[in-house]
């Protein structure tokens, strides 16, 4: 088929590089092909009419990075936080900031073809991995339940056909030592292995000016995966066996200069620097999860094949946060969460002259308990510097609070879709999606009496029994079910290119707020989206460009507020979400590469009323929205304003260049410079609970062996030492009443790490 005539301005670029090139003596090579397995089948990534971003362990490599935080500054779709010990991952806008065993992401993390129900159990299992595919836009068809704004899938490497391996070493800043280890090959004619190990310990990127508070933001993880496989020319079986655990001081918090904060007031001092704290005691986040996966693939004839992947997955972590991150004691957190799930998805699959066709069945079964526990200080001695007549006695007395939640969830699903070759360019796709759902929920509220004991909790462990039902309890069960279909064409009219145009329906399962057992039950949300889109190759393979334009119509969105020291969940009315985006990958040049990657969004409520505040008749005179409304909600109009974490505009340059040495091997550079733009992390889009627009940079330079066998490294993230926030909460258990004068709660920030840097060495053999 011949090739169509790239456009003036690519003629233009193509001479440019041309004589860039010759300039240098070299001939660039060709891209290298990616291939991804997106749509539950492997093919190179520009034949897919998905807006995907793919990223190779070599690349996470290079970029040390290594969680799912790692892939936000490859994906400029994405933007990821951290909060509660909860992850919080947003993909053109599209994300969840609700915690809690009743709630779910509205990003689908697949792991090994296995559906992760709690973001938490992907976020380190970065362990030798092979690549790590971002869906951008509803998957509701072929991914199903929860990936409303997309689906991130984490595959393992697999057994190689001979033995391979490789053990690294990395020392670096805040005292971090790490290994990585892995082998793999084969066990006779039709068995083969793999198994991997890692382990992390720092001192943490946050320094605790209190000795009697312990280290934060630091790191001991423990990973290790086993990965037996059986294959023939027909059948193939993948046993796949992971454990991770975790132990750290937990994260730091900032007070933000709102002038609300309690802990302020009573005379704690914050440090300037944005990674200095003052944390009066040891705090903790430990967790341990796992899981066993198995992968059968049949090939039942040339044209049908058949496959299952059932997984089992769990998690477990204990937490103890200090709340206003001072060394005044304002308040305590402790939370748990033990989850455990069961999964089976079946998929019959085919491909004949006419097109192919995929069709499949899936099933969850999900059981979780968590628990919330608030430690509060009854400032008689905190405040005691403080006139009576500001704060008075009976501002905040001592009391401790316990929610407990058991909440069971049952998913199944029936999907299909067909794409139908119209002619030799053109291709139809339709499919289809049945989700069905069920949640059982209880949660229960205890209220404790405050002695010396509990206020120096750690844990509320062991804890009290629950009670019989009533009017704080709430015992409930809902269902729902949607139909997610997609419709779509695509035309390639060349080798290199191809251009399609799809409409598609995400549906996230609704819940229930753990928190507040008043609050009733949240319904889903659900985003049709329209998409165009170009995946295109000029220049002999050496320039890729691909685009998207999109638009949403988001309704039903569950937005999270807080209200009286709790967490109250709603579904806002409508937004709207529109937006560009596009990746340019090209080598100009003999052994240079460039990458450059953006994100232009425009994330609007259409119609959204929410809470933010209480009325009193001391403030109706503040706020119009007040006026005789004394002891009711204060209630504000978030229309035009924008999404939380959707930032106008997020790109990614990167540079990386090889240098050949004569007396063999080779250094690499490589540069990359990521921008963010202003981020608002509440629906008012409030001064205090906004992150400026920030800028980062990282680095490496590296030297490898001819052979390759033997390569070292020195590498930085966060070069210029950029101080930002990657979260914003606000607390009103943390604000002090007297100038709280709305009690929307005092803001505070988790700091984003700042420079750090390390050498690593790597081995490597039978490659």
């Amino acid at each position: 088929m011949p090739r169509r005539s790239p456009p003036l301005w690519l003629l233009a670029t193509s001479a440019t590089l041309s004589a860039v090139a010759a300039a240098q003596g070299g001939a660039p090579d060709a891209l290298e092909e990616v291939v991804v397995t997106a749509e539950k089948r492997a093919e190179s990534i520009q034949e897919i009419p998905i807006a995907i971003t793919a990223i190779s362990g070599e690349a996470l490599q290079a970029l040390n990075r290594d969680d799912v935080a790692a892939i936000a500054t490859q994906t400029p779709s994405l933007a990821y936080s951290e909060a509660g010990g909860e992850s919080q991952i947003y993909i053109r806008g599209v994300g969840s900031n609700l915690f809690s065993v009743g709630a779910d992401p509205s990003i689908a993390i697949n792991l090994d073809g296995v559906y992760l129900g709690r973001s938490n159990m992907g976020l380190t299992q970065f362990l030798d991995v092979e690549r790590v595919e971002v869906l951008r836009g509803p998957q509701g068809t072929l991914y199903g339940r929860n990936a409303t704004g997309g689906a991130i899938n984490i595959y393992s490497r697999m057994p190689t056909e001979s033995l391979e391996g490789y053990g690294t070493l990395i020392v670096g800043s805040d005292d971090r030592r790490e290994v990585n280890a892995a082998i793999g090959g084969p066990l006779g004619e039709v068995w083969s292995f793999r198994l991997a190990a890692r382990g992390l310990k720092d001192d943490g990127y946050t320094e605790n000016l209190d000795p009697s508070g312990g280290k934060v933001d630091d790191n001991d993880l423990k990973a290790v995966r086993g990965i037996l496989r059986y294959g023939t020319d027909r059948f193939r079986a993948t046993l796949i066996g992971d454990y991770s655990e975790f132990d750290s001081g937990n994260t730091s918090i900032k007070p933000r200069n709102d002038g609300l904060g309690l802990a302020q007031s009573a005379g704690a001092s914050v440090p300037a620097s944005i990674h200095e704290t003052r944390l009066n005691f040891p705090s903790f986040f430990v967790w341990q999860t796992g899981g066993i996966t198995a992968n059968l693939d049949w090939e039942l004839s040339q044209a049908v094949s058949l496959a299952a992947v059932l997984g089992y997955r769990e998690w477990d972590s204990d937490f103890l946060f200090n709340t206003d991150g001072t060394e005044i004691e304002v308040t305590r957190t402790t939370q748990l969460y033990d989850t455990s799930q069961y999964s089976a998805e079946l998929r019959l699959t085919g491909e004949h002259g006419w097109g192919r066709w995929i069709a499949g069945a899936y099933w969850l079964d999900e059981d979780k308990f968590g628990g919330l526990g608030l430690v509060r200080a009854g400032f008689t001695n905190a405040l005691a510097n403080r006139p009576p007549a500001i704060i008075p006695s009976s501002v905040f007395p001592p009391r401790t609070f316990v929610f407990l939640s058991q909440n069971d969830g049952r998913a199944s699903a029936v999907f299909g879709q067909v794409d139908f070759s119209l002619t030799d360019q053109w291709t139809l796709t339709a499919g289809l999606r049945w989700s069905d759902e069920t949640k059982d929920d209880s949660t229960y509220f205890v209220t404790l009496l405050p002695d010396t004991e509990l206020l120096g909790l750690y844990s509320p462990r062991p804890l009290p029994p629950r009670p019989a039902p009533g009017p704080t309890n709430r015992i409930d069960s809902k269902s729902w079910d949607a139909f997610t279909p997609k419709v779509g064409v695509e035309w390639k009219p060349g080798e290199d290119q191809l251009y399609y145009l799809s409409w598609s329906k995400g549906f996230k399962s609704g819940g229930y707020n753990a928190f507040q057992t008043t609050n009733p039950v949240y319904d889903p949300e659900f985003i049709k989206a329209t998409e165009l889109g170009a995946k295109t190759q000029w220049l002999d393979d050496r320039l890729r460009l691909n685009a998207s334009l999109f638009h949403y119509d988001y309704t039903d969105l569950q937005v999270s507020t807080f209200l009286n020291s709790l967490t109250l969940t709603t579904n806002a009315a409508e937004a709207t979400i529109k937006g560009i985006e596009f990746e340019v990958q090209a080598l100009p040049v003999e052994n240079l590469e460039l990458q450059l990657a953006a994100t232009f969004l425009d994330a609007q409520y259409d119609r959204f009323t929410t809470v933010y505040g209480n009325c009193t008749a001391a403030n109706q005179a503040l706020d119009p929205r007040c006026l005789g409304r004394a002891g009711q909600v204060r209630l504000i109009d978030a229309s035009g304003k924008t999404l939380n974490n959707a930032p106008d505009f997020k790109g990614t340059a990167s540079a990386r260049y090889t240098v050949p040495l004569a007396a063999g091997g080779r250094i690499s550079l490589f540069g990359q410079v990521s921008h963010q733009g202003e981020v608002f992390f509440n629906a008012d889009n409030s001064p205090s609970m906004t992150q400026d627009a920030y800028t980062v940079v990282d680095a490496r330079i590296g030297y490898e062996t001819e052979s390759g066998a033997l390569s070292v490294a020195l590498f930085a993230k966060n070069l210029t030492d950029e101080e930002y926030f990657h979260n914003i909460v606000q607390f009103t258990s943390t604000s002090d009443t007297a100038l709280d004068v709305f009690n929307v709660g005092h803001a505070l920030g988790y700091p984003a790490p700042g420079r750090q840097w390390g050498v690593e060495v790597r081995y490597s053999f039978g490659r």
